[in-house]
């Protein structure tokens, strides 16, 4: 563990650690935690205004029952029992500085990234009534593509980390 203070010299390490439990631990999971876990908090309210204020099927479909979201719900438990762990363990690495979880946040960023594309053509292709306005799309867009860039960015920057880490390993065996 560095001698430093937390994340400091790596304000992207902040950055990936208040994003993966802010977004996946107040919106993306609410659904499948145990009522009785989340009834005294505002995250059922929270989710509920959601809902009503930007009418995102993708929320929506991840909450309901309806057979053709299905692909949806799948993509949610993965993203509590693979990601939620996998962001865990990396939050907690970054946080002590520790360069083992590169590997576990470059897979939590690979998978993130990969299962908003679809949620992104559901936006754009899903048949809401009545239909999303352009300003209603456009703020869907807004919310959603930070989720998209964020994780992608986190790849590039892991792997950068490791092959760095690499690049030092097979210097020293060189030597």
């Amino acid at each position: 563990m560095s001698s430093k203070g937390r994340f400091a010299g790596r304000p992207m390490d902040r950055v990936w650690f208040i994003f993966c439990v802010v977004v996946t631990l107040t919106l993306d999971c609410t659904h499948l935690y145990p009522p009785a876990l989340i009834a005294k908090t505002p995250l059922p309210r929270f989710q509920k205004w959601y809902i009503a204020w930007s009418r995102d099927p993708i929320v929506t479909g991840a909450t309901g029952t309806a057979a053709e979201w299905g692909w949806l719900r799948t993509f949610v438990w993965m993203e509590l029992l693979f990601q939620v762990p996998c962001f865990l363990i990396g939050a907690v690495g970054l946080y002590r500085n520790d360069k083992r979880v590169y590997p576990i946040l470059l897979a939590y960023g690979a998978s993130t990234s990969t299962t908003l594309i679809p949620a992104l053509s559901a936006i754009l292709t899903y048949p809401v009534q009545p239909p999303l306005t352009k300003g209603e799309i456009g703020t869907l867009l807004a919310s959603y593509l930070p989720i998209l860039i964020l994780p992608t960015i986190l790849v590039i920057d892991m792997s950068i980390r490791i092959l760095g880490i690499i690049k030092v390993a097979e210097e020293r065996k060189r030597v």
